[in-house]
């Protein structure tokens, strides 16, 4: 009899221990967006336009996309908790960039997928001359957070 809860206490040391060093890591960092299978978490649409897109990591870890940087700052204002990550597409290159580094410019003549019209760059340089050439402008993240009704699309800008 003592063998037999000997062999069960090792049973469940193992599989503590399988649970602890087995489980998965919490992920960190964005992750390559699929075109044409990755849905934004928000509108439920496709990405198929690299360039315009973005992703957010809840303290969970768990990562949704989001195929316009207005449905990815619509999430963030819905979700009113913390969001420890959250990246958007450089639209100069496609490669994703810290949302908190880049430089956004709201233009009314950009074609964006859901019509937000607000396009990321990794760099002021790159958003100065697309600000210039699309007839927009730079507009900081806390200025689109804090009056959320510049991301309607109604609002003609």
């Amino acid at each position: 009899m003592r063998r037999v809860v000997a062999l069960s206490g090792l049973g469940v040391a193992a599989f503590v221990l399988g649970i602890v060093f087995l489980w998965p890591a919490r992920r960190s960092g964005p992750e390559p967006i699929i075109y044409g299978r990755d849905v934004c978490a928000h509108c439920r649409m496709h990405l198929s336009q690299p360039g315009f897109g973005g992703e957010l990591r809840d303290a969970r870890g768990t990562l949704t996309k989001y195929d316009d940087v207005g449905c990815l700052l619509r999430a963030m204002l819905e979700k009113r908790t913390e969001i420890p990550e959250a990246w958007v597409e450089d639209h100069e290159s496609g490669r994703l960039v810290p949302l908190l580094t880049a430089r956004l410019v709201r233009t009314g003549r950009s074609t964006t997928p859901m019509g937000s019209g607000i396009v990321a760059f990794a760099d002021e340089a790159g958003a100065r001359d697309f600000a210039r050439t699309a007839g927009g402008e730079l507009v900081e993240l806390e200025e689109l957070v804090r009056h959320p009704a510049r991301l309607a699309r109604e609002e003609g800008r």
